[in-house]
């Protein structure tokens, strides 16, 4: 049971993540060489690749066929998947203090406002 989850995880893992899922337009690939063999009967395979991916892509009557074919066009595709585990118990605490207020009129470096870290790396002028 566990090496056919396996292969049904790479399996889905390469269909998604990452470039396999264009050799499914291999069937695009043929048909269209087909169509163009038909229209030019010397044309060879060889000419049909160089055609359609060395030379610079004009926008032709089959240019939406051309981008059709596998490895013409990039596909991003994600998935996402997120397990939330609940808590056992729930807790909700709520407190009072979330927000510092400083009271006082006139505002002056305090150690409270920096922690010792910052201390050593950056220290405000003092008069």
């Amino acid at each position: 049971m566990k090496k056919w989850f396996i292969y049904l995880f790479i399996l889905t893992y390469l269909c998604t993540f990452t470039e396999v899922r264009q050799l499914s337009k291999l069937p695009n690939l043929i048909e269209h060489y087909i169509s163009h063999k038909a229209l030019d009967g010397e044309m060879s395979v060889f000419a049909f690749f160089k055609m359609h991916y060395i030379d610079e892509q004009i926008k032709d009557s089959d240019y939406l066929k051309d981008m059709k074919l596998p490895f013409k066009t990039h596909d991003f595709s994600g998935i996402s998947i997120t397990l939330n585990i609940p808590p056992e118990k729930a807790t909700i605490s709520l407190h009072r203090n979330l927000v510092f207020v400083d009271d006082s009129k006139n505002f002056s470096y305090s150690e409270k406002y920096y922690p010792c870290v910052f201390q050593q790396i950056w220290e405000p002028p003092k008069i």
